[in-house]
């Protein structure tokens, strides 16, 4: 009997609890909560990300700065308008290169949602933000470069902070921002909300997954938060005019027979598909037209023959130990060789290391970046220049490559 009442109690409190909880949710203002931050730029197009408190039905409004022209932009599927919902995910296209808009949000709460019966709340409008679209044509590009924030959004505020923001046209964060995502909108608490508040409403940042990003029980909903290109990939390739950067996704530092995944990973074979992938990109028009490319990726790729330069020897030995490092050199590098890249830049080591040209063995260098400082990258008709500034404002190296 005194069973049968324990169980009665349980039921009772739990049932008050989601009651409470039901009430709580009902009484909070309905608002946009996270964002408008943007991702994917490209020449003609723009994803712009947000949430909202509660379930609505959301649009962005659209026109070209000047003009009185609105455009409305809602994402649909099987003929179905995404509703009800508090995530969201709107694609823009069919945009003007190198041409300056404007954009704000307007949601709808939907306070039901019946079969015959659907009930409409509050409205709510942001205000008007502007971006500009990628120039084919341009000469230059300026972009800020930060890794290993690992959860410590005060420090992505800082390494943010000591850059010029104002000049930059994107931000790429590579990798390690986060230490594992095992909570409900880490996210936006560990770096989204910072980006929108530093710049992200008007600029976009790509994001190169770091090897911690793989872990904990909600890796799998990362894209969710992130959508650095069309085809929902975390690796990809970006455009500016006379410069190209390109994105690829280390995976894990460990095998994929390591214990601590316990079979639940496959970055050999993921890493396989990015270098078939590579080959293509480094075979492409676009590519071969460029003037300056770059890559970025979290995790340096090494080789056994780097480890023949003196200065590097030691360093290269203890790297050569982890497959991801290994893996990625022997798949990257002899594609990389071909195709005259300027720079590599990298994290992962939680400090500056320098892995320089070596005839016939890495035909570019490569920065790994620490992890109390960011980098400011200008890519113009002299080249490659990376400044590395730590949080407290000096700077610690600078080169043009």
């Amino acid at each position: 009997m005194k069973r049968i009442f324990s169980l009665i109690a349980i039921v009772l409190l739990a049932t008050a609890g989601v009651q409470a909880q039901t009430a709580q949710s009902a009484e909070q203002p309905f608002t946009i909560n996270h964002g408008p931050y943007l991702q994917g730029l490209t020449y003609d197009g723009v994803i712009v990300c947000f949430t909202t408190s509660h379930g609505a039905l959301s649009k962005v409004e659209l026109r070209e700065k000047g003009s009185a022209e609105v455009r409305t932009c809602r994402t649909s599927e099987h003929g179905l308008l995404i509703a009800n919902n508090t995530h969201n995910v709107i694609e823009i296209n069919d945009l003007k290169p190198a041409t300056e808009y404007e954009y704000r949000i307007v949601s709808k709460h939907i306070t039901r949602c019946d079969p015959y019966h659907v009930r409409f709340g509050k409205e709510v409008e942001s205000p008007w933000y502007d971006f500009r679209t990628f120039d084919p044509k341009a000469r230059e590009v300026t972009f800020v470069v930060a890794n290993d924030i690992h959860d410590n959004a005060e420090k992505c505020r800082k390494m943010l902070d000591v850059q010029p923001m104002d000049e930059a046209e994107i931000v790429f964060y590579n990798g390690d921002i986060m230490s594992h995502f095992s909570k409900e909108g880490q996210p936006f608490k560990s770096f989204i909300d910072v980006s929108v508040e530093k710049f992200a409403k008007n600029k976009p940042f790509a994001v190169v997954r770091g090897n911690h990003e793989t872990r904990g029980h909600l890796a799998r909903s990362y894209d969710e938060f992130i959508h650095n290109t069309r085809d929902g990939k975390y690796y990809g390739v970006y455009y500016f005019g006379d410069t190209v950067v390109v994105m690829l996704d280390g995976g894990e530092d460990k095998d994929d027979e390591h214990p601590v995944y316990a079979g639940l990973v496959d970055f050999d074979n993921y890493r396989r598909e990015q270098a078939e992938w590579l080959k293509g990109v480094v075979a492409s028009k676009a590519f071969r037209k460029a003037k300056n490319r770059i890559v970025i990726m979290h995790i340096p790729p090494i080789t056994e023959r780097m480890a023949e330069v003196e200065e590097n020897r030691k360093d290269v030995r203890n790297l050569l130990t982890w497959r991801g490092n290994k893996h990625l050199g022997e798949l990257m590098i002899p594609i990389l060789n071909k195709a005259d890249i300027n720079v590599m830049l990298c994290g992962h080591l939680h400090r500056h290391v320098i892995y320089p040209v070596q005839e016939g063995v890495l035909e570019f260098p490569i920065i790994a970046n620490d992890n109390v400082s960011s980098m400011l990258v200008r890519s113009d008709d002299g080249g490659v220049h990376v400044k590395i500034v730590h949080i407290d404002g000096h700077t610690t190296f600078e080169k043009t490559y």
